[in-house]
């Protein structure tokens, strides 16, 4: 099952953009497809993440989220796909300006974990991909506690599961 992904971004450095990125949640894999120009209208099928409260949306982004997209970025970016070898995250070329290590240093750790400092001059795309990835680590985590919900309500029936 693939979910489409777009994410509407204004209010950083550069210029206001759309991001188009797929979710492939058979494998766990987050393509981060295409840099678009600013569009306020959902494409057809696609889940909307944005900044801007004015927009349709099925997810507003806020800034205090930052450090866990940040987290959600590294994780998907150090992660292994479902069959044992691919990278969790893959960055299309058309999406490149969009890849947000450039603008992220890490800077130490404190009692929550790692600290992270993000550049003055993040762009809407960089801050737009952060966003599509701690949806997509979100939405992992949700489908996670639902299959473990259902095999663990097929246990209480009876029957047999495998975990």
């Amino acid at each position: 099952m693939i979910q489409q992904i777009q994410a509407t971004f204004a209010g950083y450095g550069g210029r206001a953009c759309t991001l188009f990125s797929a979710l492939y949640k058979d494998t766990n894999i987050l393509v981060i497809g295409a840099e678009a120009e600013y569009r306020t209208e959902r494409r057809e099928n696609c889940v909307v993440l944005t900044n801007d409260p004015d927009i349709p949306r099925d997810s507003l982004f806020e800034d205090l989220e930052l450090k866990q997209a940040i987290s959600a970025f590294y994780s998907l970016k150090s992660g292994v796909a479902v069959d044992g070898k691919s990278s969790r995250l893959v960055i299309s070329d058309r999406a490149a300006r969009a890849n947000p290590e450039s603008s992220i240093e890490k800077d130490g750790i404190d009692n929550s974990g790692p600290v992270f400092r993000v550049a003055d001059g993040v762009t809407c795309s960089q801050i737009a991909a952060l966003a599509t990835c701690l949806y997509a680590i979100r939405a992992g985590t949700i489908e996670s506690a639902v299959s473990m919900s259902e095999q663990l309500l097929a246990l209480s029936r009876g029957q047999i599961v495998t975990i």
